[in-house]
């Protein structure tokens, strides 16, 4: 297996899978596919949020042309699939959003022989994530018992999915070789989620228990953002006709999830 990296990536998190994985950094993109060798498959899961302050170019760069990039390289020297994750996010929510949409549709109308099956993978969560995603941030706070945790009136309704089910997806579609199965077209969006929605409301009120916090939980304190969607479900109908299904609920994977972030905390 060959990873890519940048230059300032964190494996800490993937220390139990580097005797199995060849790293390379990214600016070494062209070496694997001119090695001789086809390649089985690829597999898209970089992304740049924009969340540390990066440029509109640098999301452009990471969320849009390194997929097109590596659609180019597959189809050039004989790579069947290219694993793509798309977002499920509307186009006009953010910068982040509309580079993520950018790649979807030149993918689309790329061609070419390589096959894309465009992951539209609703919100993940899961042990060790970084701490600026909305629920391990949360999850870090409450354990913080930071005095007061601002948020908005937490009405919009969201599927949440464990990592677990996640990757449990992707090796579906990467080791069996009936799935996807054959349909018209190069190109197939297939929606990764649990295909059930909680409140955020409610599911900041249960972390807050889990991590049994002093902290207040401000309600409303925070307006929504401009265009933020009320509710987003997968429907999970094409994967699910594949023999794959969600195999952790959200009460079992938030309690994992804090119990690591607390074991984190206690250790450091």
């Amino acid at each position: 297996m060959i990873a890519f990296r940048r230059s300032a990536s964190d494996l800490s998190r993937l220390a139990a899978a580097a005797e199995r994985v060849r790293w390379l950094d990214i600016a070494d993109l062209e070496t694997p596919f001119r090695s001789g060798k086809t390649l089985d498959a690829v597999v898209h899961c970089a992304a740049l949020y924009g969340r540390r302050g990066e440029s509109v170019p640098d999301l452009i760069q990471a969320n849009t042309l390194l997929p097109a990039r590596l659609h180019r390289l597959a189809c050039d020297t004989g790579v069947p699939l290219l694993l793509h994750t798309g977002t499920v996010l509307e186009p006009h929510l953010n910068a982040y959003a509309l580079s993520k949409h950018h790649a979807e549709e030149w993918l689309k109308m790329a061609g070419g022989s390589t096959r894309v099956v465009n992951l539209k993978v609703q919100h993940f969560y899961g042990p060790n994530d970084d701490p600026s995603k909305f629920i391990t941030g949360l999850i870090t706070r409450c354990l913080a018992n930071e005095p007061e945790i601002p948020l908005t009136e937490g009405r919009q309704q969201r599927d949440f999915i464990h990592v677990d089910d996640v990757v449990g997806a992707m090796l579906l579609l990467l080791e069996d070789p009936a799935c996807p199965p054959s349909v018209a077209g190069r190109f197939l969006d297939v929606e990764v989620g649990s295909g059930e929605t909680v409140e955020i409301r409610t599911l900041v009120e249960y972390i807050h228990r889990l991590a049994e916090s002093r902290s207040r939980l401000a309600f409303g304190a925070l307006p929504y953002r401009p265009g933020e969607p009320m509710l987003t479900r997968a429907d999970n109908t094409v994967l699910r006709s594949w023999g794959w299904s969600p195999m952790v609920s959200l009460e079992t994977g938030l309690r994992r999830t804090v119990e690591a972030e607390r074991t984190k905390l206690s250790s450091s």
